[in-house]
């Protein structure tokens, strides 16, 4: 090939190709979400960094290809929206995945200063409540969960982990070495079922009573 004919080609701008994979992948995934209503859309933001590396080979191979791309401010520009997208879509990945993010359908929520529970019909995102426990309480809880998985951690106050599971499911009791508050923090992902923790003081966790519960104040109900 001569030299007027290699000049002669068209050149494209750098971040094209990158900007045509994502609108590609995006469009399958969207179309895929109204095909098959149980498809995640959670992965394409999870996916989101293949972005910055699909535009750093992109503009790898270029370099290499002796001025087959050409950069100018539309180019520039290009690669800009393309990094900032990528930056954006991880933020938001991963504060779905470690923020205050909370989501529940059909939920009834109770929160006391000796119990907390949980029913819910769809969970998906954090919750917490804080106990506090003297040394010598059992901490006695039951997690039932009918699809999805449920994650769970109690610490205490300096952020020691004395009870975790991930998927955590049935009977869950943890003794308490010393008095102070404790976190229990649950993470659902898309789950149904209930869960409950409730603090068994120590005298009744050697003998426990025969009495009936006493009554309980009123649910929180969450549409």
């Amino acid at each position: 090939m001569t030299a007027s004919e290699a000049a002669a080609r068209p050149q494209r701008r750098v971040g094209t190709f990158t900007l045509g994979a994502v609108l590609v992948a995006a469009g399958c995934g969207m179309l895929a979400s109204l095909l098959w209503p149980a498809f995640e859309l959670g992965w394409l933001l999870n996916a989101s960094p293949l972005i910055l590396i699909a535009l750093g080979v992109e503009t790898l191979l270029s370099a290499r290809g002796g001025g087959k791309v050409k950069y100018d401010w539309l180019g520039m520009l290009l690669c800009f929206l393309l990094v900032g997208a990528g930056l954006v879509f991880y933020a938001a990945a991963w504060y779905l995945e470690n923020g205050e993010y909370f989501n529940a359908r059909d939920c009834s929520r109770y929160a006391g200063e000796t119990s907390y529970r949980m029913d819910y019909s769809y969970f998906d995102g954090f919750d917490s409540h804080t106990l506090r426990l003297e040394a010598g309480d059992v901490l006695a809880g039951r997690v039932d969960t009918r699809n999805g998985r449920l994650e769970m951690e109690v610490s205490d106050k300096d952020g020691n982990t004395i009870l975790e599971g991930a998927p955590i499911n049935g009977d869950q009791s943890v003794e308490i070495a010393r008095t102070g508050d404790y976190t229990i923090l649950v993470h659902g992902r898309k789950t149904s079922g209930q869960f409950s923790f409730e603090r068994v003081p120590a005298a009744e966790a050697e003998n426990p009573p025969d009495a009936e519960d006493p009554p309980e104040a009123e649910e929180e109900e969450i549409p």
